[in-house]
């Protein structure tokens, strides 16, 4: 009997552990659709607010791989005027964005200002 109730707990704990794995994928994925429900006034989450980070990270260390990827395609008008930037402002820069409005630095170039830098130096903005 003791042998089967651990089993059983192991099987819920990675049940558990792969609707978290699959949650953390689903929004890692669909990030475009947090940034475009907090343009329109919903609040994130402590949880999506990290994800987001982890997103904004990734994006950063794939910049070195290929600028093919949808971070760098314009967002489209209605997100980049409920974040109030610039109509065709790129994917990219709104998570920057709203990530430095939850998590400003204390010290130091914002988020955005470190993508802007980056953005400039591969030539995918003029500044």
């Amino acid at each position: 009997m003791k042998g089967q109730k651990s089993l059983v707990g192991a099987v819920n704990q990675t049940r558990c552990l792969i609707n978290f794995d699959f949650r953390l994928f689903f929004l890692l994925m669909n990030y475009q659709l947090l940034i475009e429900s907090y343009s329109f006034g919903t609040t994130l989450s402590n949880q999506e607010i990290e994800l987001l980070t982890v997103e904004l990270e990734t994006q950063i260390m794939n910049m070195n791989i290929s600028t093919d990827l949808g971070c760098f395609q314009s967002a489209p008008s209605h997100i980049c005027k409920g974040l109030n930037l610039r109509k065709g402002t790129l994917w990219i820069m709104c998570l920057s964005e709203i990530l430095d409005i939850h998590n400003p630095p204390k010290i130091g170039k914002t988020k955005s200002v470190r993508v802007y830098d980056l953005l400039l130096e591969k030539g995918l903005v003029i500044g």
